[in-house]
């Protein structure tokens, strides 16, 4: 069984625990954001399943099956570049509090870290006191260059 195989299971077992149903053109979609090392627009993905699973695909297909997985936190949406990368911590049977997304401005690189539960309770406390309440999990972009690219 591949690395692809296995966190395909296991998001499709998640599915089933969490009373959802991962049809296939969402698996489909999925595997598609695990095959690439980086982040990927709509469009790119669009393309990539015309071309590996259904020619007459449209945009649609593409979105409910992006805000799916991103609802079920087995995909993220990056906000500042609008594109979208499968999550890191799939197969990880740990929740997290929130993710940390550093993107490297130079090669374009993502790296997904937890957000410590320390952070993730001081900005509740912080928003507490304003009466803004976190609806779903934190997601922060920090954008700079990765540790090969400093180097380099």
């Amino acid at each position: 069984m591949t690395r692809t195989d296995r966190i395909l299971a296991s998001a499709e077992q998640f599915c089933r625990e969490q009373g959802v149903r991962m049809t296939p053109q969402r698996k489909q979609v999925m595997s598609l954001l695990l095959a690439q090392p980086g982040p990927q627009s709509a469009y790119q993905l669009l393309d990539q399943f015309k071309s590996r699973y259904q020619s007459n695909a449209q945009p649609p297909t593409i979105y409910r099956a992006l805000d799916f997985l991103i609802q079920q936190g087995l995909a993220h949406r990056l906000s500042s570049t609008n594109q979208y990368l499968a999550c890191g911590h799939i197969t990880c049977h740990h929740g997290h509090k929130g993710t940390v997304f550093l993107l490297c401005g130079d090669c374009g690189g993502v790296q997904e870290t937890p957000l410590a539960d320390a952070v993730v309770s001081e900005l509740e406390q912080t928003l507490d006191t304003l009466g803004f309440h976190i609806q779903q999990e934190p997601l922060l972009e920090v954008h700079g260059r990765c540790a090969q690219c400093v180097a380099s």
